[in-house]
């Protein structure tokens, strides 16, 4: 794949401006899609092949994942030893943990989650890292990494299309 620019994604303050009010009737409809893995996916048992993202996330994401794919050979084996097939959600209208009137990213759907057993918020040990393949990848792009959050709130299983911070 060819270098991009990462996108510079709002900040979270903005979001509701870029990526429109997830409470409004028809929202989720119109500002949604598809996007397919090209591995094979899971949550729990049940088999999982697209990833429900924001329209103005899609083609990011898509850069991400054939980035991924690309970077192991298209090897799903090796996505299942890295546990990049363990998929825990994208879209879920909800406040931020703890807040009664912030919107979570999810509710934007612009932001994933992946493996949260082995990577539990404000666990102070994950498998994810800082240089785990995914995480370079979804970095490279201009997504923010929930592992990179301060102790007490690192989410090592998420990543966002929005900044934290200017």
């Amino acid at each position: 794949m060819s270098a991009t620019r990462p996108v510079n994604w709002p900040l979270q303050r903005d979001c509701l401006a870029f990526y429109g009010d997830p409470r409004q009737a028809g929202w989720l409809h119109a500002n949604t899609v598809d996007v397919p893995c090209p591995w094979p996916l899971h949550v729990g048992n049940v088999a999982v092949k697209n990833i429900l993202i924001h329209k103005k996330c899609a083609e990011s994401l898509m850069r991400v994942l054939g980035s991924v794919w690309d970077a192991v050979g298209r090897d799903a084996g090796k996505i299942a030893q890295l546990r990049y097939d363990v998929y825990d959600g994208s879209y879920n209208l909800r406040f931020i943990r703890g807040s009664a009137f912030a919107m979570s990213m999810h509710a934007f759907a612009a932001a994933i989650d992946w493996d949260a057993a082995d990577n539990e918020q404000h666990a102070p040990r994950h498998l994810f890292q800082d240089d785990s393949l995914l995480v370079v990848k979804f970095k490279e792009e201009g997504w923010i990494w929930g592992g990179d959050w301060s102790a007490g709130s690192i989410d090592a299983m998420h990543v966002q299309a929005a900044r934290v911070h200017a």
